[in-house]
């Protein structure tokens, strides 16, 4: 084969072009406008669908989170925590491996999503990336103002460029992907507590 003649892979590659549809302009989306109505505040939409998702959901003021976080975490023998609301007793290990036996992460998220109970969690932070997938439960705690109705609001807030990692969290761990019987926990935590501090001044609809 000369070096005029294309390779086999530009050959591919071009009739990939080739194939490809004309460019079409993004709908707008059509759901939000035809939701009904369920009466509920975004407060009490996220802790149903994070309830069925199973998770455990909490709900408390901002002075009584620090008491309500000790009695989330409380026996566990290993706490790694990025809230000042929680005391970690262990420190960051130099192998992220060994997180496997950490019993409890506690971590913040800013943003979450009503419609399926998601919290999002982006971090630069090496261990905590690793810690929210080893550790055997994860407290997640967000403030009340910082949930939205649905994702198309979400990723409107959502910097994709802000942190290297970023993931949606909905629930313990769960695949059925076996005989489809349902397990809990196979790769990653058996437990989610939502911990939602309260926001007096958001209104009777839960817009703040």
């Amino acid at each position: 084969m000369s070096s005029a003649e294309p390779s086999a892979r530009d050959a591919i590659l071009h009739a990939v072009r080739a194939a490809r549809p004309p460019a079409a302009e993004r709908p707008e989306p059509l759901w939000p406008a035809a939701r009904p109505l369920s009466g509920l505040s975004r407060r009490d939409t996220l802790s149903a669908a994070a309830a069925a998702a199973g998770a455990e959901v909490v709900a408390c003021a901002r002075h009584d989170l620090a008491r309500v976080l000790a009695g989330t975490v409380g026996g566990a023998e290993s706490i790694l925590s990025y809230t000042s609301d929680a005391t970690s007793t262990i420190s960051p290990p130099p192998d992220l491996r060994q997180l496997d036996t950490l019993g409890v992460l506690v971590c913040e998220s800013q943003l979450a999503v009503a419609e399926n109970g998601a919290a999002w969690i982006a971090t630069s932070d090496a261990t905590l990336r690793a810690a929210l997938f080893l550790a055997a439960r994860v407290v997640i705690v967000l403030a009340e103002q910082h949930v939205v109705d649905d994702l198309h609001q979400a990723y409107e807030r959502i910097d994709v460029r802000a942190h290297p990692f970023g993931v949606f969290i909905a629930g313990p761990s769960k695949t059925a992907d076996i005989e489809q019987a349902l397990v809990v926990g196979a790769h990653g935590p058996k437990e989610l507590t939502l911990v939602i501090v309260t926001d007096s001044t958001s209104n009777d609809n839960g817009v703040a």
